[in-house]
């Protein structure tokens, strides 16, 4: 996708959960998505970043990073950032 001149990727941030989305012959997780609070459900880019979030699968997280409208209105979200919700705190 090329982006036009002039313009910057707008950070976001993002809550809810990881979910799996893809998986392997085994049953092993391959990819993940958030599923927001705002009933949205965000896929997770799998660059070193958003494959480190295949370890919180179920876990509630916080991600900052820049959304993008991909092919059938689905969402991806390319992670910057992340944190785990931790004894009910951010």
């Amino acid at each position: 996708m090329q982006k036009k001149r002039g313009t910057v990727d707008k950070l976001t941030t993002v809550r809810g959960i990881v979910i799996p989305v893809k998986w392997d012959g085994e049953g092993n997780a391959l990819a993940t998505a958030i599923s927001g609070s705002n009933e949205q459900e965000y896929v997770i880019e799998q660059d070193k970043k958003g494959k480190e979030l295949l370890e919180f699968i179920r876990h509630e997280i916080e991600v900052g990073g820049v959304v993008r409208k991909a092919i059938k209105g689905r969402k991806t979200i390319t992670v910057r950032s992340y944190r785990l919700k931790t004894d009910g705190n951010w």
